[in-house]
């Protein structure tokens, strides 16, 4: 009796813990990147996608989602500033514009 109630015990403790399936983690993906704008002369108004965003130069811009943005500064007396940036994931772009005059 005592060695059937240890093998029930025991294919009872096996059944338990073989049927436990291994914990997979996934690591959150970063698909964001970092853009770091700086201007000649600063104090340039920072638009995009042309939405004014609050910002003026020196500034940046991190965590923007990984895709293609139109980025525009505005200096009053100079000429706007656009350019067209691609961020990937984890990358760090650097903008420095030098404004031309009217």
């Amino acid at each position: 009796m005592k060695l059937f109630l240890g093998g029930i015990i025991i294919t009872i403790f096996l059944l338990f813990f073989s049927c436990r399936e291994d914990i997979v983690e996934f690591s959150e993906l970063n698909l964001t990147g970092n853009i770091y704008i700086d201007s000649s002369p600063r104090g340039a108004e920072i638009f995009l996608n042309n939405y004014r965003i609050g910002k003026s130069t020196p500034d940046s811009l991190v965590n923007i989602q990984a895709g293609s943005y139109s980025l525009k500064l505005r200096l009053i007396g100079y000429e706007d500033s656009i350019v067209i940036i691609n961020i990937h994931p984890n990358e760090k772009r650097y903008i420095n514009i030098s404004f031309r005059y009217y």
